[in-house]
Order: structure tokens, then C-alpha cells, then sequence
């Protein structure tokens, strides 16, 4: 029994330490570990959720670059909220993401109203966690990491067309080297430099791909300036970078634009008002002729009896 026993003790052997090396290999290269906090047990849950969904597509884009554990909080209060990220940060803020710290936090929904989802949210500063893990240190334009933490987590709605049409028509559209100091904006420009920043870095994707944004990205990392990243991946520097992104702006919202100016938004609106009553009146028809065809059979029925 011993001999027999003796290859099949060393297959158990084997099998055991060959699962302990997978394992160890899976923390070593597997999604980083979340570390979250909140006075509700259902909120921690879907937070934690959320962001191991999310880390499998960040994953995919910058591979293994994040390592260690990262921290999230849901903040009850305003008080909580500031002393965990600062008191510079700006009071329309609802989120803040420290790489450095490899820190979350997030106003808690349970206790805030900020007219977006926690999943967006949390979606939102994980992908700048994982931008600034992938950059090392190196310092990245504010738009493009505020662009990607928006397409990341499809923020994108159908009231930012309006803002950026607006901002056409009254030739309000600044250049994206402006959004540097975007902590320092109101919140109505704030609104308009992150519509800005998503459009800028969807052009990016649209135009050059995925691959030039992740060489871009891989550039910036290494100590590259942003005009020779910009010159490697696009064939432009910054400046011509911004004129060719102004243009595309302005080409694709002018007509748009135009709904802005108040005279055409008036022949508009008394357009679709004359359209609704001309459609409902006829629809109106319909129903009175209908009515009439029932009555109609309905007398020569009690005629036939």
C-alpha cells in the first residue's frame, strides 16, 4: 500500500503547490486590492462591486501598471468629505482621486444628491488612480486625464452638446491648456472645461486610436515632453494639436449653435408648436370619423332589427 500510495501522495503534492503558485502569481499580477469605507454595509458592497468591474477594463488599456492597495471612502459630510481631501478642494466637487496616496473619495449618495450615479463616480476617480499609477510620477495635462476618467465612465450627456454649442456661438471656448487650473473655475465653466476635456480626448481616440493614446500616455511616462509625445503620436505639437481640436469644435457645433441664437430657436419652437397641433388635429379627424362609421353601423343594425 505504501509503494502504491507514494505516486499519489507526490500528485497531491504537486497539484497543491502548482494551485499555491497560481494563486501567488494572481496577487502578484491580479487586480489590486480595495480597501472601502462607509457607514453602510449595501453602499461598501456596491462600491466594492463597481470597482473590481471597472478594473478589468482599465486593466485591459494599462495592463499591471497599479500595485498596492487602493482606499475608498464614502464621506457622510461635508466636514468628513474636506478632511480627507483638503480644504482647496472646490465646493462643486462630488469625488477626488490622489494617485500618489492610491486614495478615493467620494461623497456618499446616501447623504448627497449630485445628480450622477456612484457608479459613474467611482468609475470616474478609479480611472484617474490608474492614469497617474501608469504615468509614475510624471505630470500629465489636466484635460487628458479628466477626458479619459469621462469616457471611462460614459459621462457624457445630452445637455453638454447644448454647453459646448453655446460656447461656440459666444466664441467662449478657451484652449485646453486653460483647464490646468480648472480647481480654480467657477462651476459653470468647470461644467464646460470637462465637456472640453471628453471631446478633446474622444477626438484623440477617434482620429489616432487607442494605441496612440496608450504611446502617448507611455511618452508622458518617461520623462518625454508634451510637445514631442504629441508630435510622436499625432504628428503635431501642442499648439497645432489645439487649433486642429478648436477646428473640429467649431465644425461640428456651429449649426448647432445656431438653435442657441434666439431667433431661431423662436421660428423653431413656433415650427414644432404649429407641427403638434397640425398632428393632432388630424389625429383628431381620425378618431371623430371613426365615431361616425361606428354610429352609422350601429343604426343600420337597429334598423335591420
Amino acid at each position: 500500500m505504501q509503494v502504491k500510495g507514494k505516486p499519489l501522495f507526490r500528485r497531491v503534492i504537486f497539484s497543491v503547490s502548482f494551485l499555491c503558485l497560481l494563486f501567488s502569481a494572481s496577487i502578484i499580477t491580479g487586480a489590486p486590492e480595495f480597501i472601502v469605507s462607509s457607514s453602510s454595509d449595501e453602499l461598501k458592497k456596491e462600491t466594492m462591486e463597481i470597482l473590481q468591474r471597472s478594473c478589468q477594463r482599465l486593466s485591459r488599456i494599462f495592463g499591471d501598471s497599479l500595485t498596492g492597495p487602493v482606499s475608498v471612502y464614502l464621506a457622510d459630510t461635508e466636514q468628513e468629505f474636506q478632511a480627507r481631501t483638503g480644504t482647496s478642494f472646490p465646493d462643486w466637487g462630488i469625488g477626488c482621486a490622489i494617485p500618489s496616496r492610491r486614495l478615493i473619495v467620494v461623497k456618499s449618495p446616501a447623504h448627497f444628491e449630485y445628480g450622477k450615479s456612484l457608479k459613474q463616480v467611482l468609475e470616474h476617480e478609479l480611472a484617474h488612480i490608474f492614469l497617474g499609477a501608469k504615468m509614475k510620477g510624471q505630470n500629465i495635462p489636466r484635460w487628458l486625464d479628466e477626458g479619459f476618467a469621462m469616457m471611462h465612465s460614459h459621462e457624457w450627456t445630452l445637455g453638454q452638446d447644448v454647453v459646448v454649442a453655446r460656447a461656440v456661438l459666444t466664441n467662449s471656448v478657451f484652449p485646453l491648456s486653460e483647464i490646468e487650473r480648472l480647481n480654480y473655475f467657477k462651476e459653470s465653466r468647470a461644467h464646460l472645461a470637462y465637456t472640453l476635456s471628453f471631446l478633446a480626448v474622444s477626438y484623440l481616440f477617434r482620429e489616432y486610436g487607442e494605441e496612440s493614446f496608450v504611446d502617448l500616455v507611455n511618452l508622458l511616462s518617461k520623462g518625454e515632453s508634451w510637445d514631442a509625445s504629441l508630435l510622436k503620436t499625432t504628428g503635431s505639437d501642442y499648439g497645432d494639436f489645439q487649433e486642429e481640436f478648436l477646428d473640429y469644435i467649431k465644425s461640428r457645433y456651429q449649426w448647432i449653435s445656431l438653435l442657441g441664437d434666439t431667433f431661431f430657436l423662436w421660428v423653431g419652437l413656433a415650427f414644432l408648436i404649429i407641427l403638434v397641433y397640425l398632428l393632432k388635429k388630424r389625429h383628431t379627424k381620425k378618431i371623430l370619423r371613426r365615431w361616425d362609421q361606428e354610429e352609422k353601423g350601429l343604426a343600420d343594425e337597429q334598423k335591420a332589427h
